[in-house]
This record gives structure tokens, C-alpha cells and sequence, in this order.
């Protein structure tokens, strides 16, 4: 029996560690030697790869959940986690036609992103308004949090639209410690990098 196969709780962690543990390593020796934009061209083409395979193995239960008359609890989630890597698989898209295109500027702030987006956040509602469909405890009952989250949420965009602060010099400053951990970037690329 493979551990694709196996059910077996000891099976499943073990699985998931060494997913983690080899995708992780695999990334960091590629990662030392190829420049960044080629490698985050990489890790999203893969992470695409891997969002669809996610879409199209749960299409048919997304499916007959979302068009159950008496849905359950459990329907709420598998719709929301088809609707998640919905929206992960379109911005991932997105990121990858913005960094072939040479980072337009025009693109980066294209009506399309605006819907893409939304899908993300109606997963995340779906997620969260289905109490106890799994094992009834997955995920808590917690309405407060999605209203937090939501008052929050209006709120920051509330002082982001009056105040518009630049944040420029921030992320300058923060550039040394999350632009380039192996300094590959005077690495020569396989083609222009974005702007």
C-alpha cells in the first residue's frame, strides 16, 4: 500500500512532513543558485499546477454541494475550499501574466483583480459559517470573529482611502531582510525582470 493510500493517522502526518520537508528543501538548494524572479516565476507555476489539480479533484462534491436544496454544513466548506483555490489559481495567474509582462503598470490595477479577490474572501466566509462540519468541531463556532474580522476590516480601508500614508520608506528598510536571502539577483535571468 502507498502512503498516497494509506489512511492511517501516523501514514497521513508522515506524508505531510515529508511534503513540507522536501519541498522545502528542494526549494532552498534550487533557490541559492537561480535569480529571484526566475525562481518565484517557478514556485508560482508550480503552486498553479498545484491549485488546479486542488479544483479539479474536488469539482464534482463543489459541485453537488453548491447545488444541494438542504445543504449541509460540510457543503459550505467543500464549496469553500473549491472557491479558495478558485481565487488562489486566479491571483496566481495574475501574478504570473503581471511578471511576464514586465510588471505594467497599467495591469496592477486592472479590474480583474478586484473579483478574483472577492472569490478569496467569500471562500474565507464559507469557511467560517460552517460550524462543526467536520468531525463537529471544524471549524468553532465563531460569528464574532467574522464580524471582527469584517468592522476591521471596513475600518482599515476607512484610514487607508483618507490618509493614503507612503509606506515606500518602510519597505525600502525592509528590503535587506526580504529581498534576497542568497543574493542571486546579479544572477542573469532568462529574461527581463520586472520593473
Amino acid at each position: 500500500m502507498s502512503i498516497y493510500n494509506d489512511e492511517r493517522p501516523e501514514h497521513i502526518r508522515g506524508a505531510i512532513y515529508l511534503a513540507v520537508i522536501g519541498l522545502f528543501a528542494v526549494y532552498q538548494v534550487v533557490n541559492a543558485f537561480v535569480a529571484n524572479a526566475d525562481m518565484i516565476l517557478a514556485v508560482r507555476i508550480i503552486a498553479c499546477a498545484i491549485y488546479a489539480a486542488v479544483l479539479y479533484v474536488y469539482a464534482p462534491d463543489a459541485w453537488t454541494a453548491a447545488s444541494n436544496r438542504d445543504p449541509e454544513r460540510g457543503d459550505f466548506l467543500i464549496v469553500g475550499i473549491w472557491l479558495s483555490f478558485a481565487g488562489h489559481l486566479g491571483q496566481g495567474l495574475y501574478a504570473i501574466a503581471y511578471r511576464l509582462a514586465e510588471a505594467p503598470a497599467w495591469l496592477l490595477n486592472a479590474e480583474v483583480i478586484a473579483p478574483i479577490t472577492i472569490v478569496s474572501a467569500i471562500a474565507g466566509v464559507l469557511h467560517v459559517s460552517a460550524p462543526g462540519a467536520f468531525k463537529g468541531t471544524v471549524p468553532r463556532r465563531n460569528r464574532y470573529a467574522l464580524a471582527l474580522a469584517l468592522a476591521l476590516g471596513v475600518l482599515a480601508l476607512g484610514v487607508l482611502l483618507t490618509t493614503r500614508p507612503d509606506i515606500k520608506p518602510i519597505i525600502d528598510r525592509a528590503r535587506p531582510y526580504i529581498g534576497d536571502f542568497f543574493r542571486t539577483g546579479d544572477v542573469e535571468t532568462h529574461g527581463p525582470p520586472p520593473a
